[in-house]
């Protein structure tokens, strides 16, 4: 199949979204990026010195046991996502009886913050230092173990900090939840190209695959910075 971590994802959450109304987007993102993450579904990030990496080669060696679990957790592992967002929905109403705490200080939204975060975002998908043109340099020379190690980096200072620091400064509350899901698909964009780096799985298909997914999410990210309204 073609389609990419985030496609499920976003489609996944979006069902969901629209079953419990009561919810909002990013607590159903959350809660089911949070279930693949335990499930293994993203298998998180492997990086060259990571212990994961070693259990790797370890598990092509793996018992026909194991395979046989491993297939029992594939095919249950719907319905676990479905149990799991009930319980987030029971939890949510719990916490909503809880003691409000500390909100962080608003974020300053003038036109020139504006676009001095989305410039910083629009230079990782064109400049030619940017995440997208280093990826397609680490890919075209073949550079494995620094793929591995420069997707785990990208997704801490490109989507956490300036996809995120962009998200806040949305004005409408709708968008805001939308844009935790394109934040979260650069993530899985990302681990896709991780794991087709990864010793023994070495894809240069499926990384440019992933590479034009992680454009797409990017490009479409940006196209939020119109829809900011000053007041």
């Amino acid at each position: 199949s073609t389609t990419s971590f985030a496609d499920c994802f976003l489609r996944y959450a979006t069902i969901h979204y629209q079953k419990m109304p009561g919810l909002s987007i990013a607590t159903i993102a959350a809660a089911l990026l949070c279930c693949c993450c335990c499930l293994g579904f993203t298998s998180a990030f492997v990086t060259p010195t990571s212990p994961v990496t070693a259990a790797i080669s370890k598990s092509a060696e793996t018992s026909s046991h194991h395979h046989a679990t491993s297939t029992s957790l594939e095919a249950t592992r719907r319905n676990f996502i479905d149990q799991s967002i009930a319980t987030i929905t029971a939890t949510s109403i719990i916490l909503s009886a809880q003691p409000a705490v500390a909100k962080e200080a608003p974020i300053e939204i003038t036109p020139q913050i504006v676009q001095e975060a989305f410039d910083a975002i629009r230079n990782e998908l064109t400049s030619s230092s940017g995440v997208v043109a280093t990826l397609s340099n680490l890919i075209d020379n073949g550079s494995f173990e620094e793929i591995l190690q420069y997707t785990k980096e990208s997704d801490a200072y490109f989507r956490r900090a300036k996809l995120g620091k962009a998200r806040k400064m949305l004005t409408d509350k709708d968008l805001k939840g939308e844009a935790v899901l394109m934040s979260n698909a650069v993530t899985f964009d990302l681990i896709g190209i991780n794991r087709a780096s990864r010793p023994g799985k070495e894809n240069r298909e499926d990384q440019l695959r992933y590479l034009e997914e992680l454009k797409k999410d990017i490009a479409k990210f940006l196209e939020l910075e119109k829809t900011i309204v000053f007041e």
